[in-house]
């Protein structure tokens, strides 16, 4: 019995505990969850899509390298200091002796030279040996260019240059970024406004289906009309289906492109609903005149690429130009025994100056500046066919603007119109003036016209981020 009692209760905090451990894990993932965002802005979209974009991380990544670029360059202006170290050990030995004998002795002429006396005197051989093992030198050396031809301001300049063109890649990244984001969100409104728009439609088959239906209970139309109903029901059943579906589709991807799970639920602040979401255009938008091309970032990355090529001209001049250097040398050197006496013991100071001019190179400096002069003459010929593309597409998104207002005028006078016809064709079929066919006819209408006009919101509003790019306004 005890032991009964005793597995009861083993049981009984096994429950306990399993419980618990499942409520804290139910609050971590729901805590989990509403650390994403529900509803988001479009410009919440634009800083989540900057952020989590990899192409422009890495652009921002390559500003930072270019920084180091040009601070390793500008270091060229300055000193280099170094220091060596050198250590020899050999067993080899050099031995040599100098023979003795008698020499001759000499003694003054008197007129300040020397005169044989007819006497020698007796040398002994001179043995020498000269031992290498344990030779060992310290130096600190500091070099200084003087002149280098313009090698090293033409690095440094290149060098900064590439960092201003890293800079606007960056912008051209967020650019393109952004235009992402813009289609992905605007997707997405446009297909929640589509939901609204089938939902719509089918509660006025419904109430359509409703009165078929009580008609042909009491016998005043025939069963055929109430099928032809429900036909149109199916389809537009099947309609918003496919709508839902878009809509989850739509959300998914953006959710990726701002760097959320796919399956989180987001929701779009923005709505078709209202015409505030739709803002106006502004009165310098849709003139050929009214944008500057240079201000697009591949306008300015084109012209630093000339700017570049142009200082690659100096840089391959000066390796064809004189160089001049100097160089201090302080060291100390230890070893090198002759006749078991250390030879060289001792620290010692040495400069040197070092001028290179080059001669004659069988015209290999002048062919290769005429090989960087083409090069730079080729980027000025990219810049201006791409000036004139970049021209081409800045007024393409300027009529395409103009055309998406202009559709989204026509189209919601067209959602009045569709409107105003159902509500008569209504009128005229509960009065029996109008068969049931134009009634659904009336009433596809006005669901095509909301159709079109949702899809002409959402064009507005991609074409002005189109254009805004296309001038370098992004």
């Amino acid at each position: 019995m005890n032991n009964m009692d005793a597995l009861k209760k083993i049981y009984r905090s096994s429950i306990v505990a399993l419980s618990f451990l499942m409520i804290c894990a139910t609050t971590a993932y729901a805590q989990q969850e509403e650390s994403y965002p529900t509803t988001v802005s479009l410009q919440k979209c634009r800083e989540m899509a900057l952020q989590n974009n990899i192409e422009n991380n890495i652009a921002k990544e390559q500003i930072n390298a270019a920084g180091y670029r040009v601070t390793a360059y500008k270091t060229n202006y300055l000193p280099k200091i170094s220091a060596t170290g050198l250590y020899l050990y050999s067993d080899a030995t050099f031995a040599e002796t100098i023979e003795g004998g008698n020499l001759p002795t000499f003694v003054p002429d008197g007129q300040g030279g020397v005169i044989p006396n007819g006497g020698f005197a007796f040398m002994p051989d001179i043995p020498l040996e000269l031992k290498l093992s344990s030779t060992y030198n310290g130096s600190l050396r500091v070099e200084q260019p003087i002149y280098t031809g313009g090698k090293v301001t033409a690095a440094y300049k290149m060098a900064k240059t590439g960092l201003e063109m890293a800079q606007v890649n960056e912008k051209l990244s967020e650019g393109q970024v952004i235009l992402l984001c813009d289609e992905a969100y605007w997707n997405c409104v446009k297909a929640k406004a589509m939901i609204e728009t089938a939902t719509q439609y089918k509660e006025t088959l419904q109430e359509l289906h409703r009165t078929v239906k009580s008609a042909v209970e009491e016998g005043m139309t025939h069963r055929k009309d109430l099928l032809s109903v429900q036909v149109k029901m199916n389809e537009a059943e099947l309609n918003l289906t496919r709508a839902q579906n878009g809509y989850r589709l739509a959300i998914m991807n953006l959710n990726h492109t701002i760097g959320l799970p796919l399956h989180n639920a987001t929701e779009v602040a923005d709505s078709f609903e209202e015409d505030s979401s739709v803002n106006l255009i502004p009165e310098s938008f849709g003139t050929s005149n009214s944008f500057d091309i240079t201000l697009r970032p591949e306008y300015t990355l084109l012209s630093k690429q000339i700017e570049l090529k142009q200082q690659q001209i100096n840089l391959v001049r000066s390796d064809f130009l004189p160089n001049i250097g100097v160089m201090g040398l302080y060291g100390y050197t230890n070893g090198l025994k002759m006749n078991g006496e250390k030879l060289i013991d001792g620290a010692n100071f040495a400069a040197l100056l070092s001028v290179n001019i080059p001669i004659f190179n069988w015209g290999e400096g002048r062919n290769k500046v005429k090989e960087a002069k083409v090069e730079s003459l080729i980027a000025q010929m990219q810049l201006n066919y791409s000036q004139e593309e970049m021209t081409l597409e800045a007024t393409r998104a300027i009529n395409e603007l103009n055309e998406a207002h202009l559709e989204v005028e026509l189209s919601t006078k067209s959602v009045e119109q569709a409107l105003e016809n159902m509500e008569v064709s209504k009128e005229r079929y509960n009065a029996g003036m109008e068969t049931l066919s134009d009634y659904m006819e009336a009433q596809a209408m006005w669901q095509n016209a909301m159709s079109t006009l949702v899809s002409a919101k959402a064009s507005l509003n991609l074409s002005k981020t189109k254009y805004l790019k296309a001038t370098g306004k992004l």
